[in-house]
């Protein structure tokens, strides 16, 4: 019970009652506060107070004084202090940002939200504040309005740098320098993206040109209607054909006028979704045609089946070339090879009498082969093709490997293209899409190509059965292999945890952390037999690994007077990996002793009979230590 008020005291620390969630909303109060009243003492500032309040001096502010009655700052006299300090001797009204700025970090701070989100807006306020006051200070000079308006609205600050500009620049160099300003700040707040900008501009001259072009050609269509019905006019019975194809429509309806064109935009979404709504079309009809040649296939010997493990789809889109592909895996082991593999490792250690784990014990993956959803493949190679053409950059041809959660577009941008420029868009790419996750590999190693890896909106479920039992785990040579997964291209990716000795699994909740962990013991229980390998396991939850308590003969590792094998009393994790310490350094004597770099080297040459027993050499085993839950651990032990 100590224990846990302990930890309760560490993990909310109070002061006074107060929380520290509750500290930050009285400062967030106060701040905002202060900066509401420095914005009243601004907008009420007035020029005679500043003569009232010299007149006054520190000593003379009493509450009945009669200067002080006639001060007109809505704050009064103290007021007329603080926005003579902002107004006249800073950025006159243009202070005002100052306290706007004030009030937005005191509702950051209220919220407890991070304060590091402002850094572009204070800058930008900053930018501003300076800007605006130094245009006011060059107006006031340009209509030669005195030095009380141009402190009032420009303050000694906008004063003094416009005068400073005027006197390195000229007359003429001065509003072209602020207007160039201006420009670039218009441009930056109403769209960063400059190049959108333009190519906005440039359909709206597209359209334009296509408006007066309609009407051009609508003024030739009627002049020539009606040449065609004056032709006619003694036959009132024909009329032209097509009148006749909407009577209860009007010709004069045809004109612009009435009948208002779609946006560039809109026409350009007309086109994505129709092109979508073909590709799901086309999708759909595949999906046909290939359950027809699985249903033919199924009528034949099993002779007669193909492994169809890769595919490759090959479509045009506005000329692009697109490809899909998905890997061939790694190829699977048959029943027998694994336990093969181990008995072999039983009969190397014949002192011990212990059995491996089989195959069995690991659920069947389903049977269903690899699912794709080419529709969604082909939506999102339309996005890319879209959102990157609206900006320029032209996309020679997408190569579009489907791996078992993402789905990796291998794109070969024009050779005028930069990649820098690519790496820019991934936020609009990840919007666009509507997913949680987007990387862009810009270049991809080893090849003259920009990747861009989208999440699948329908993931599929690796199941270990299909990583452990395949040829590349059951022959690997490595002496602490884990096979995490697969990747992009259907491989199964495999480390050896000697060659990466610290491995931390990071995630929010229920992003697979627990997994990764089963995962890892599971291939290591496969692979190692427990005279090379042991565990020491600290679980302060007490529930991730209690399944791993039937073991506790064969791997586990902990010291004598411990009841239980599974670490779980948050005091004994400091002795027992203070005593893992103690033991390391003691393998590092035996391995200077021994003249070898490392463990495998050591157990090597002591088989061999190269070392001696009495010296204190013995068979060194793995240690590898697993622990749930570090950084609660590291908070409430230390």
């Amino acid at each position: 019970m100590e224990k846990r008020k302990n930890r309760t005291s560490v993990k909310n620390p109070t002061t006074f009652g107060l929380s520290l969630q509750r500290k930050l909303e009285i400062l967030g109060i106060v701040i905002i506060g202060i900066s509401i009243l420095i914005a009243v003492s601004i907008i009420t500032y007035s020029d005679s107070d500043q003569a009232h309040i010299e007149a006054l001096g520190l000593g003379g502010i009493t509450p009945g004084a009669e200067e002080s009655q006639r001060v007109k700052n809505g704050l009064g006299v103290l007021g007329a202090w603080v926005s003579h300090g902002f107004v006249k001797k800073g950025f006159g009204y243009f202070s005002l940002l100052i306290p706007l700025i004030g009030i937005l970090y005191g509702w950051y701070v209220f919220r407890g939200k991070p304060l590091l989100r402002l850094n572009g807006i204070t800058m930008l306020d900053t930018y501003m504040l300076f800007l605006l006051s130094t245009i006011a200070g060059y107006l006031v000079y340009w209509f030669e309005a005195g030095e009380t308006l141009g402190l009032k609205w420009a303050g000694a600050v906008g004063v003094s740098i416009s005068a400073l500009l005027l006197r390195f620049t000229g007359e003429l160099g001065t509003p072209i320098i602020l207007g160039l300003l201006v420009l670039v700040t218009g441009l930056f707040v109403i769209d960063k993206d400059v190049q959108g900008m333009i190519d906005r501009i440039k359909a709206w001259n597209i359209k334009r040109s296509e408006k007066a072009k309609a009407k051009a050609e609508l003024a030739e269509l009627e002049k020539k209607d009606k040449v065609r019905e004056s032709t006619f006019e003694d036959q009132p019975a024909v009329k032209p054909v097509r009148r006749q194809v909407s009577p209860e429509v009007s010709f004069e309806e045809r004109n612009e006028t009435t009948v208002p064109k779609p946006s560039i935009e809109e026409e350009r979404e007309a086109v994505i979704q129709a092109r979508i709504a073909d590709s799901k079309r086309r999708a759909e009809e595949r999906r046909q045609m290939e359950l027809a040649e699985q249903a033919a296939i199924d009528t034949l010997p099993a002779r007669a089946i193909l492994d169809k493990s890769e595919r490759e789809i090959v479509s045009k889109i506005d000329g692009v070339e697109v490809k899909v592909y998905i890997g061939e895996g790694d190829e699977e082991a048959s029943d027998d090879d694994l336990s093969r593999r181990q008995k072999d490792l039983e009969r190397t250690i014949p002192d011990i009498k212990y059995s491996f784990p089989t195959i069995d014990l690991l659920d069947t993956p389903p049977n269903e082969g690899r699912s794709v959803d080419y529709a969604e493949i082909e939506e999102k190679k339309l996005i890319i093709l879209d959102k990157l053409g609206r900006h320029g950059i032209q996309i020679i041809s997408i190569d579009a490997i489907v791996g078992p959660t993402v789905t990796l577009y291998e794109l070969t941008p024009a050779p005028d293209v930069k990649i820098s420029r690519i790496e820019s868009y991934a936020d609009d790419l990840k919007m666009a899409m509507a997913v949680h996750g987007l990387r862009i590999i810009a270049p991809i190693p080893g090849k003259a190509m920009v990747g861009i890896e989208v999440p699948n909106h329908k993931r599929e479920v690796v199941f270990a059965r299909s990583v452990i039992n395949t040829r590349k785990f059951v022959e690997t040579d490595m002496d602490l292999p884990v096979a995490f997964g697969k990747t992009i291209e259907n491989e199964v990716f495999m480390i050896d945890l000697t060659k990466m000795p610290h491995l931390l699994i990071a995630g929010a909740t229920g992003s697979g952390k627990s997994v990764g962990i089963n995962t890892s013991l599971a291939c290591l229980l496969f692979k190692c037999h427990p005279e090379t390998l042991k565990f020491v396991l600290v679980d302060p939850k007490k529930i991730e690994l209690s399944l791993y308590q039937n073991i506790q003969h064969h791997f586990l590792a902990t010291l004598p007077h411990f009841e239980e094998a599974i670490i779980t009393d948050t005091s004994q994790v400091l002795e027992i990996l203070n005593s893992v310490c103690k033991e390391m350094d003691e393998r590092y004597d035996l391995l200077k002793m021994a003249m070898v770099r490392d463990l495998k080297a050591y157990n090597t040459k002591y088989k061999a009979g190269q070392l001696e027993p009495d010296l204190g050499h013995k068979f060194l085993p793995y240690i590898v230590v697993i622990i749930d839950e570090l950084a609660d651990l590291m908070i409430t032990a230390g």
